[in-house]
């Protein structure tokens, strides 16, 4: 179910014009009727891009980008879908409903408290920058952290008693509502400042709103770090430190660190592909977050036992996820920042370079429990590992480390097999498995769909004739299928629509840039009787092809009704003739 309806996605496109939207980031040149410029989904010398005003789509007929203007800031910031709406959104300084299910009263309450974490971060680094935050900006001397840094990262101080509150009520904000927000606590005496004598970290979601903090205190006291509680808009499950600059680099592999010092040192060292947990342990939910902007994880997490602990949680998350997960480690330090301190960017890039795939560091792991020399250890060795091995979902991933299991501890491979296979029922890692591709239909299929479907948007008269020649069932895929019952439902409502439209109706974001494609795929014919013509050879063309497939699927021995009833209609069609 989209957590938007189509009429709040329609709002959003209308308000934000693709040209200008493109604009933005390309220049763009007019062209006829439509607008060209230099494709910014792969690199070229000459213009093959092209943005049509009236359609209000864009297409590459170079790498084949195609897509409406939530797709292009999909694509383009590497937001999902979601985030693209909530970028346009913001763009237009329209206020988005809750998410179908929810309440306006919340949606207004969690533009409130965005309002406040966003003033709050303001004051803690106004404070930093001034004489009261001089403790702190001496430990981030002593850290080596850049002014550049600090600021990219919008680093502050938050000083002794309730100077934010006061702030915050002078800026009008309510105290239940501050505290809702997670900056200041009720005591005896009244509302008091949840964060005070730390350096303040502000934490960002994918779209830089500020979502909350985490606090590392200057001097004594405990605990060392304190994050935001969780609020209308922080869930400390689903959020990774840093993923927001991550996102804007598009990189395939992302290093899971376990700090903010982490994250930022490795960004002004010129790493800027790290995030890290807020204090908590690693989650589905966290995993889920990466896949979406990532195909590799390497994690990096401290040397000691505690470290070691929170691989081995984090790795199942990622492996169900269908990440690949390497592991690396720095010899000579506790952890990356003292690292970087001590050995520079180079030495530490080639440490990543050297990180092992997780299940060569969870079997090695495990063998230096173990002296392999004495007979009792070595059969414990091999049951840990047989362990390690049986939770891989795939066979050829466990014979692959099988073999290599056999070939470099002179153990029999049948008697690893043997073991693995005791143990595979219980597998507890699992991936999604993908069907194989269909193979993509013909150009003349898909120009006829193109037509067919363009047509049904361009005009009324045009969808009255087609939809009396052709069901939505008889264009065969499903995605087709959607965009014709798509254009059905729009024109139930007497609205004047466009492709862009109907590409927003379609729920998945995925299929959005295949339904802007075949859109694109137009071709113009001279006059109305040659494009009424060419319209009825497409209609045949595109339902032959359905009850051919039809035919194909159907064994005849289970279903002869619905065998001999899809034989009738393509003799029928083979005979008719179909006009407009």
């Amino acid at each position: 179910m989209p957590l938007y309806s189509q009429d709040v996605l329609e709002d959003l496109r209308q308000g934000n014009d693709i040209i200008d939207v493109i604009s933005q980031y390309i220049p763009l040149k007019q062209r006829g009727t439509n607008y060209v410029g230099l494709c910014p989904f792969h690199n070229e010398k000459s213009p093959s891009f092209s943005v049509s005003p009236q359609n209000q789509l864009y297409h590459c007929f170079g790498c084949g980008a195609s897509g409406n203007v939530f797709s292009f800031i999909k694509n383009i910031e590497n937001y999902s879908f979601i985030d693209a709406v909530k970028f346009l959104a913001d763009r237009i300084h329209y206020i988005l409903p809750e998410p179908k299910g929810g309440s306006s009263a919340l949606a207004a309450e969690k533009n409130i408290i965005y309002d406040i974490l966003k003033k709050s971060a303001r004051f803690y680094y106004d404070v930093l920058q001034s004489p009261n935050g001089s403790r702190a900006a001496g430990y981030l001397d002593h850290r080596r952290m850049s002014p550049g840094a600090r600021r990219k990262f919008g680093l502050g101080y938050s000083q002794p008693g309730s100077l934010l509150r006061n702030h915050l009520i002078k800026e009008g904000y309510e105290e239940t509502v501050i505290q809702k927000a997670g900056m200041i606590l009720q005591g005896k005496n009244g509302y008091y400042d949840r964060f005070r004598e730390r350096l303040m970290f502000p934490i960002f979601d994918v779209s830089d709103k500020v979502v909350g903090f985490g606090g590392r205190i200057i001097g004594e006291g405990n605990p060392k770090y304190l994050n935001s509680p969780e609020t209308p808009v922080f869930d400390k499950s689903r959020i990774l430190y840093g993923l927001n600059y991550v996102r804007k680099a598009k990189t395939s592999t992302i290093i899971l660190v376990e700090g903010y010092m982490d994250v930022i040192s490795l960004y002004q060292h010129g790493i800027k592909n790290s995030v890290a947990a807020l204090g908590t342990s690693f989650t589905a939910n966290h995993a889920n977050e990466l896949k979406k902007y990532c195909k590799e994880v390497i994690i990096l997490f401290d040397g000691d036992n505690a470290g070691a602990a929170a691989v081995n949680r984090a790795i199942p998350h990622l492996y169900a996820k269908g990440l690949s997960i390497r592991v690396a480690s720095l010899p000579g330090a506790k952890d990356p920042d003292e690292y970087l301190s001590n050995f520079g960017p180079e030495n530490f890039l080639r440490e990543l370079n050297s990180a092992v795939d997780f299940v060569e560091y969870q079997i090695e792991a495990v063998s230096r429990k173990y002296d392999i020399n004495i007979a009792a250890e070595r059969v414990s060795f091999l049951r840990e590992a047989a362990e390690i091995i049986s939770r891989l979902n795939s066979g050829i991933e466990k014979d692959t480390y099988m073999r290599e299991l056999s070939a470099k501890y002179s153990i029999d491979q049948q008697t690893i097999k043997q073991e693995i296979d005791k143990r595979s029922d219980d597998t507890v890692f699992t991936v999604n498995i993908k069907t194989p591709p269909v193979a993509a239909p013909g150009k003349d299929y898909i120009d006829a769909v193109s037509h067919i479907l363009y047509s049904m948007v361009l005009d009324t008269v045009l969808y009255d004739k087609i939809s009396s020649k052709i069901e939505s069932h008889e264009m065969g895929d499903e995605l087709y299928s959607s965009l014709y019952n798509a254009i059905a439902s729009a024109r139930a409502r007497e609205r004047s629509i466009t492709a862009a439209d109907i590409i927003s109706a379609i729920d998945e974001p995925e299929n959005q840039q295949k339904a802007a494609s075949i859109f694109a795929h137009m071709t113009e014919y001279g006059t109305q009787e040659e494009q009424y013509k060419a319209l009825a050879q497409q209609i045949k063309l595109v339902k032959t092809a359905y009850y051919r497939n039809l035919i194909q699927k159907i064994d005849k021995n289970k279903d002869f009704e619905g065998f001999n009833s899809a034989s009738i209609e393509l003799k029928k069609l083979e005979n008719q003739i179909i006009m407009l």
